[in-house]
């Protein structure tokens, strides 16, 4: 191994790694140097060229060797444990003193000798090893403070005292139902070409009528919606803040004596204009915003909030941006350059920043928080995607630079859909970085979500581990894996889940390190089953049964929805873009019409919820049938797609494109009465009918 590659693996850069046919992959030098510069600082070192590895290489040991207790410690049920990277014919005492979470003192000490070593190494030539000290905390689980002293050295560590299990993991409650649509897609007369959180409580209500326990959507996270424009909502403006856009804006008028807003009409077969959505909608919360301000106890609420949440800051960095028109990173040095951060309206003021603006911003991120938290009070639970990152762009990007890469972008590595790699433009978290942080920021982003979910995906969850980075000027095929303590971020999960009872799930699709689904499975998060990828491919077959730690559904919001992928849409889709070949192509329709002539048969076996004489058309039939397997299997939960229930032929997303596609812009038909027992179509209704009748609420 050269030392260069060395440099990277100890730098926790995998260069080297296994691609999705089996064969050994390496990213080249070009790409190695690169993500080296990036992570280098975060480590103490400048590398530019390959023959600095080795001096860099010498900086990491010393460094490493030097640290006797990492920053961040961890422990689960209530004990912590602090590992102390010592040489080992060091005998001398230790001393620990934990200040947990709720101001209790514990301590221990003892020898080095009384701890077992591990991790042997030969730094320098002198033999060190890694000697684990327990501290028992009675149970107290928490953020807790380290002191210790060792080996001649002091310090102070961040502990984080986690249960093992996340709240609400698999095999801890009765099989379950849900629905799934995008926010965007609930669209309605009142809400205009987009819906909003009017409209899914209506949605909320519906499953609720039927018994359903979830309604599953896509990120509702800010966004930006004028200039620039990025409608994806998995790659946000922020993730600690959220979408204005989803407002229900009738029921915040009422709140200041005002007529409900007439939106704009629905221009059938048209894609979402979120430009023209957001400028209405924001036309009628300019004045909604001043009212509730002008209110003296309201006013000091809404005040105290911001205050509190550091919403102002949030705020004045989208007044900028609006004034500027443009990503921050073209604004003027003075703003660009992040500021001291804006505590109050009058240091935004202060700062030049259009009042009115920071006035809008704070009470639409007030108004959405309340609205959320009102929400969370339904019988039916939330299910939320939290995404990988955010956008270049974003409001944490600005704020706190030293937490992000941003000469790396994440991505993903060729596959068989995309044997081009992926970029997805979503600047890294630094794993250096963020542990010195003590987490704050991913604390933040988890409660953020968790506050208002009762269960929370975590979009890409094999990015716990290690995530996949393409660095500026290279290609998508010439990327390195980096690697994140998984345990550390695990525990936060699992920690504030319990605290927030929010279950977990972990989206384990496309490349899974052998270690994601073990750890998934010890620490209670549930994983997802996609059936349309488990369809029978002969006639007598059935489809392949789920997982029971599961939530499954038949597809997801990256895949052809079931109608899609009956008329073969994603092979037309794949061979537009270039990505099969002909003859690929053709092998792909003989699979996919052998798939459809088992999928009949299926549903014309008994037990498959397709009744004799159903006025159903094939589509139809094959559809019930694919669901009612599902709801009769083993998962613990399972999800339908509203729009599998419309037949929606449509995806709302084709990964890997952006212009190419109208991604995210497609309202879902029919999402009204797709639940109610009179008015939905024949195959919807018996569809819901077979998950209330395999999984009644109880």
């Amino acid at each position: 191994m050269s030392k260069l590659r060395e440099l990277a693996r100890a730098a926790g850069i995998e260069a080297d790694y296994t691609s999705w046919r089996g064969q050994p992959t390496s990213a080249s030098d070009e790409a190695v140097l690169a993500a080296l510069r990036a992570i280098g600082p975060d480590l103490g070192f400048s590398v530019d060229r390959p023959e600095d590895a080795p001096a860099a290489l010498a900086a990491i040991e010393r460094q490493r060797y030097a640290e006797i207790v990492p920053p961040v410690v961890i422990g689960w049920d209530g004990t912590i444990v602090v590992p102390f990277t010592v040489p080992a014919e060091d005998d001398g005492p230790w001393e620990i003193e934990v200040t947990t979470e709720a101001g209790r003192t514990v301590k221990a000490h003892g020898r080095l000798f009384e701890l077992p070593g591990d991790s042997h190494a030969w730094p320098g030539g002198v033999v060190h090893c890694v000697r684990r000290a327990k501290v028992y905390l009675d149970g107290e689980l928490g953020y807790h403070h380290v002191v210790w002293r060792a080996a001649g050295a002091h310090g102070e560590a961040f502990a984080i005292a986690a249960p093992e299990r996340a709240w609400g993991g698999p095999g801890g409650g009765p099989r379950r139902w849900g629905v799934f649509a995008p926010v965007h897609g609930l669209a309605s007369v009142e809400s205009g070409q987009a819906g909003d959180l009017g409209t899914l409580r209506r949605l909320f209500d519906a499953v609720e009528r039927r018994g359903g326990r979830y309604v599953a959507t896509l990120p509702v996270l800010a966004a930006f919606l004028d200039e620039p424009c990025m409608v994806s909502p998995y790659s946000p403006a922020s993730r600690v803040f959220w979408n204005e856009l989803y407002l229900d804006l009738g029921s915040l008028a009422a709140d200041v004596g005002a007529a409900r807003p007439t939106a704009p009409p629905i221009v059938a077969d048209t894609p979402v204009d979120y430009r023209g959505q957001y400028h209405w909608r924001r036309h009628v919360l300019d004045p909604i915003a001043r009212a509730l301000l002008a209110d003296p106890e309201r006013g000091a609420e809404i005040d105290a909030w911001a205050h509190a949440t550091g919403a102002y800051d949030y705020a004045a960095f989208r007044a900028i941006g609006e004034t500027q028109r443009t990503g921050w990173h073209e604004w003027p040095m003075l703003l660009r350059d992040a500021p001291p951060p804006i505590r109050t309206r009058s240091d935004a003021i202060a700062l030049g920043v259009d009042s009115a603006r920071i006035n809008t911003h704070v009470v639409a991120q007030w108004a959405m928080q309340r609205q959320l938290d009102k929400l969370a009070t339904h019988p039916v639970r939330l299910y939320l995607d939290l995404p990988v990152g955010v956008n270049t762009d974003a409001y944490e990007v600005w704020r706190h630079r030293g937490l992000f890469m941003t000469d790396l972008a994440a991505g993903a590595p060729p596959d068989p859909l995309f044997l081009g790699g992926q970029n997805w433009g979503l600047p890294p978290l630094s794993p250096i970085a963020q542990r010195r942080d003590r987490y704050a920021y991913w604390i933040r982003c988890v409660r953020h979500h968790m506050k208002v979910a009762g269960m929370l995906r975590i979009d890409h969850v094999m990015g716990l581990f290690r995530l996949y980075c393409v660095p500026s000027g290279r290609p998508a095929t010439d990327g390195v894996y980096l690697r994140y303590p998984y345990d550390e971020l695990l525990a936060i999960l699992t920690l504030e889940s319990h605290r927030n009872h929010c279950a977990l799930v972990g989206e384990d699709l496309g490349t899974v390190p052998r270690q994601v689904r073990p750890a998934m499975a010890r620490h209670g998060l549930f994983r997802l089953h996609v059936g349309q990828w488990f369809f029978p491919t002969k006639i007598g077959g059935r489809p392949d049964r789920s997982p029971a730690d599961a939530v499954a559904s038949l597809n997801t919001h990256d895949t052809a929805t079931f109608a899609g992928w009956w008329r073969g849409a994603d092979i037309d889709d794949r061979k537009d873009l270039g990505l099969i070949t002909a003859a690929q192509e053709g092998a792909e329709r003989v699979e996919r019409d052998a798939s459809r002539q088992a999928l009949l048969s299926f549903a014309g076996m008994r037990g498959s919820g397709v009744e004799a004489g159903d006025p159903l058309t094939e589509v139809e039939r094959a559809m019930v049938a694919a669901t009612t397997d599902l709801a009769v299997g083993p998962a613990e939960v399972v999800l339908v797609a509203l729009d599998d229930l419309a037949l929606e032929s449509e995806p709302h997303n084709v990964p890997g494109t952006m212009h190419e596609r109208p991604n995210w812009q497609r309202r879902v038909p029919g999402w009204a009465d797709a639940l109610d027992e009179t008015r939905a179509s024949p195959a919807a209704a018996a569809t819901i009918a077979a998950l209330v009748t395999a999984r009644p609420r109880t």
